[in-house]
């Protein structure tokens, strides 16, 4: 028994709060000095290592202030050679797993990232303290219990997801639906669906995944097709009790059954861009908004939001912390040579900045470049009195779209843009196009059967849409005199296509749908195969 299953039987939730939660009730001098001193024993174990000693030089850094002034920002690239052969003797510490992401067209197909044992353990504590502030409305609320049922709607190791679940498995008595083991031998698909058929009998307590998939399984229980077609497994009494109770609560509102008709979710924890985008409609159709965090395979989870779902907070424990200013981004981008200055998390105001972190416990990330922008939004939460800085995440660096030296879109704000026009759209993506010594923002766009609109009417209703939800792109309009929107309405199935040639390829499922923003010309010659323009 896990020393959490312990404190819970025992009924001792301070404790419980204190060590999953305690991280919000922290002031900013003792958050910095945890950070200082988790830093200084990483740099021990990094000066014992050769991929260490190569990243940081001759000379042991001996201080915060020693160390980011000698040591230099790295990127993945100068991690190869080593983590994606999987070098374990390298290394700080020998890896307890290994986990990947996708890599990068052309150069390499992951990026390999170890996981040193203590690495792997903080994610299932990290999945423990959201689900605790998913599931409460007040400070020291715990409602976790034995045996609650978490749908499995992640993706099996070794992407960092499915380490995830594994840590969480072996930490807290939780029931996955279904198992880790059945899950990992089924397709994503597959194992949604086999995770609803158990939560018929067994309930649904929590979930977390993305956002996208929740919605799309309420929409298809709002149009009447939720799965709850006659099957054997309904004729099970728990089963029949769930969905009648289900049935009359929404006929009594004369609607089709939701999923919160079905079940009572605790709580519900995503990630990503579209968190903020599907919010509203996830509440909708589960009954609960969702808690959103903030992760990458690199540095694990790394933020996530408290029980009044706004801004989200850093843990301390899991990287140190730097943030490169706006105003460093621009000098390093318009010279590549150029190290940017950073700040620390005391340090932060309001304003937009580039995430840089380097592991704890034994991980091998240094000074590392993630490319991922967060905004800043209040130096502490008033409401909740938590006195450190609040952040959202605001556009990965390289999904960012500049028209002009003036506007810049984020996937964030043209997804927001997107849904607010009403169309009824199956997928996009965005690339920046160059014409008549003008910069365009062209969308390609996919729309659903019966949408009865061409492109030109498409254009109009987003570009207002992109107007009104994107204060650039208006001043852009007003300013140089031009619409800087094209749209191509793609043929019917293009999306679908694209995924079943990745597959027949050989793809991996990060790489089977295009990226919603600059796709390569490669990706895009695939997509428009049978490009129709209407």
């Amino acid at each position: 028994m896990t020393h959490f299953n312990e404190l819970l039987r025992q009924g001792r939730y301070d404790e419980i709060w204190t060590k999953y939660c305690g991280f919000l009730d922290l002031s900013m001098d003792e958050y910095m000095k945890i950070q200082e001193r988790l830093l200084l024993e990483q740099l021990d174990l990094l000066n014992n290592s050769m991929m260490g000693r190569m990243l940081m030089g001759d000379i042991l850094p001996k201080s915060v202030e020693e160390f980011r002034e000698v040591v230099p920002i790295t990127t993945y690239d100068d991690y190869l050679g080593y983590l994606d052969q999987k070098r374990e003797d390298v290394l700080p510490r020998k890896p307890h797993m290994w986990s990947h992401t996708s890599g990068r067209s052309g150069e390499y197909k992951f990026k390999w990232v170890p996981y040193t044992r203590k690495m792997y353990d903080r994610l299932g504590e990290v999945v423990i303290g959201s689900m605790i502030l998913a599931s409460c409305s007040e400070k020291g609320e715990v409602n976790l219990a034995p045996e609650d049922t978490v749908l499995l709607a992640t993706a099996p190791p070794p992407y960092v997801s499915g380490l995830l679940s594994y840590s969480t498995d072996e930490q807290l008595d939780i029931r996955f639906l279904p198992s880790l083991e059945e899950g990992d031998q089924m397709e994503f698909r597959e194992r949604i669906g086999a995770g609803f058929k158990l939560a018929m009998r067994h309930g649904l307590d929590y979930f977390y995944g993305i956002a996208s998939v929740l919605v799309g399984i309420g929409e298809q229980f709002e149009q009447g097709g939720g799965g709850t077609g006659f099957s054997l497994d309904m004729l099970h009494p728990t089963t029949l009790t769930r969905l009648i109770k289900g049935f009359i609560s929404a006929k009594l509102k004369n609607k089709n059954p939701l999923p919160k008709d079905i079940w009572k979710l605790k709580g519900i924890m995503t990630g990503g861009t579209d968190t903020s985008i599907y919010k509203n409609l996830v509440k909708h159709y589960w009954g609960r908004m969702p808690l959103e965090g903030y992760a990458c395979t690199e540095g694990g989870t790394m933020a996530v939001q408290a029980w009044n779902y706004q801004g989200m907070t850093f843990f301390p424990e899991t990287n140190f912390l730097e943030f490169i200013p706006y105003s460093e981004i621009k000098k390093s981008d318009e010279n590549p040579d150029y190290q940017p200055k950073t700040v620390l998390y005391n340090e932060l105001e309001e304003g937009i900045y580039e995430l840089v972190f380097t592991n704890f416990h034994g991980g091998i990330f240094t000074r590392y470049r993630v490319g991922d922008l967060f905004e800043v939004i209040s130096i502490r939460d008033e409401e909740l009195n938590i006195d450190l800085p609040q952040v959202r995440f605001y556009a990965r660096k390289h999904d960012t779209i500049n028209l002009a030296g003036f506007a810049v879109i984020t996937e964030k704000n043209l997804w927001q843009a997107i849904e607010s026009s009403s169309l009824d759209y199956h997928e996009w993506v965005a690339r920046k196009e160059i014409a008549d010594g003008r910069s365009y923002l062209h969308l390609y766009i996919e729309m659903n059967s019966g949408h009865g609109l061409n492109g030109r009417k498409a254009a109009e209703v987003l570009h207002q849409a992109l107007k009104t939800q994107i204060t650039d792109y208006k001043n852009l309009e007003e300013m140089l005199n031009y619409q800087a929107l094209k749209v191509t309405l793609l043929n019917p199935g293009a999306f679908s296509s694209y995924m079943d040639y990745q597959q027949s390829q050989g793809a991996d499922l990060a790489h089977t749908k295009p990226p919603h923003m600059k796709p390569t010309a490669e990706q895009m010659k695939t997509l428009l195969q049978g490009k129709r323009l209407k």
